[in-house]
């Protein structure tokens, strides 16, 4: 870990090696649990979001990656406002987006003389399968978004500031929430016709995982960092060189990202701890700022280089 203190104690070594699968085996027991007590599924997310949140703050005190990032940065209070906007949003999208969803299923569903998602079998192979599917769309989606130049003015409010912790996972623009959570990760796996159970097991497995994506912990990974985009993969992906930031786009899992050979975790060294976005300087910090630098774009970028030069004359 970055901090000079190694984790070489018993506990230690388990608690790193074991908290994402044993977090994800214990969100999807409760989700099943909560199910069939009678619990909608899509309400199981909400309950095991809030209390996996609160869990990795805790985490990230017990078994540190980098001490300097505990320091506020003038973020903590941005970062605490996001949290409801990723509440709100998606199922603000939700009716539009299975309505999308509907359409396409009868059309698929023409097309094919019935239903093609395999609801005969297993709901673990469903899952998986459901899981692989998901990722793929979202991993496109969140790799244009680094690519495409509009697309990146709503994506760098995620990548502006200059420490990764638990909390840098709700900052997103409004606009990138709608796009990535609202319909991307709603409309392709409803357009097959999933069973909502196995919809709602997907979505819980994935959440279990992705609260551990920016945490400031020493998570040991092992050969799961061939599946999961947490700890150093995505540490990587928030370095301030713009060519290191351009790699592991998995959402959740960095699979697609092996297919697609945009991995990129090198066992040379450790992640950057400078993280953030070169040449942005001037990037707001307040909230409804925030939501509206892609359309301040230009003035961003020049009050961003006047600030550059100003130093240099210093």
């Amino acid at each position: 870990m970055r901090d000079g203190v190694r984790h070489e104690k018993t506990w230690e070594i388990v608690l790193a090696y074991g908290l994402v699968p044993g977090t994800v085996a214990a969100g999807l027991i409760a989700s099943v649990l909560m199910m069939d007590a009678g619990v909608a599924p899509a309400a199981v997310a909400l309950p095991i979001s809030i209390a996996g949140l609160l869990f990795v703050g805790v985490m990230e005190r017990v078994l540190p990656w980098n001490r300097d990032w505990f320091r506020n940065q003038g973020d903590l209070g941005n970062d605490l406002l996001y949290i409801p906007l990723h509440v709100i949003v998606p199922p603000l999208c939700a009716p539009l987006a299975i309505g999308v969803a509907i359409a396409s299923a009868d059309t698929i569903a023409g097309l094919f003389g019935g239903g093609i998602w395999p609801n005969g079998w297993p709901v673990a192979l469903q899952v998986v399968l459901a899981t692989v599917i998901r990722e793929f769309f979202d991993y496109w989606a969140h790799r244009v978004m680094h690519k495409v130049d509009w697309l990146w003015r709503l994506h760098a409010t995620h990548h502006q500031p200059g420490r990764v912790y638990f909390l840098n996972g709700t900052r997103a623009h409004p606009l990138e929430v709608v796009f990535r959570f609202g319909f991307v990760g709603v409309i392709p796996l409803a357009a097959l016709g999933i069973d909502e159970r196995v919809l709602a097991l997907t979505a819980v497995a994935a959440l279990c995982a992705d609260i551990y994506q920016h945490a400031n912990i020493a998570i040991r990974l092992g050969p799961l960092s061939w599946i999961y985009s947490i700890g150093d993969a995505h540490r990587w992906h928030h370095s301030k060189e713009r060519g290191e930031a351009d790699t592991n786009y998995g959402n959740v899992y960095l699979f697609w990202d092996a297919i697609f050979g945009t991995r990129y975790v090198p066992d040379d060294r450790e992640p950057p701890t400078d993280a953030g976005i070169e040449g942005l300087e001037a990037f707001p910090r307040n909230y409804f700022a925030q939501w509206a630098s892609p359309f301040r774009w230009q003035a961003i970028l020049d009050a961003s280089a006047a600030r550059r030069a100003k130093a240099q004359e210093s």
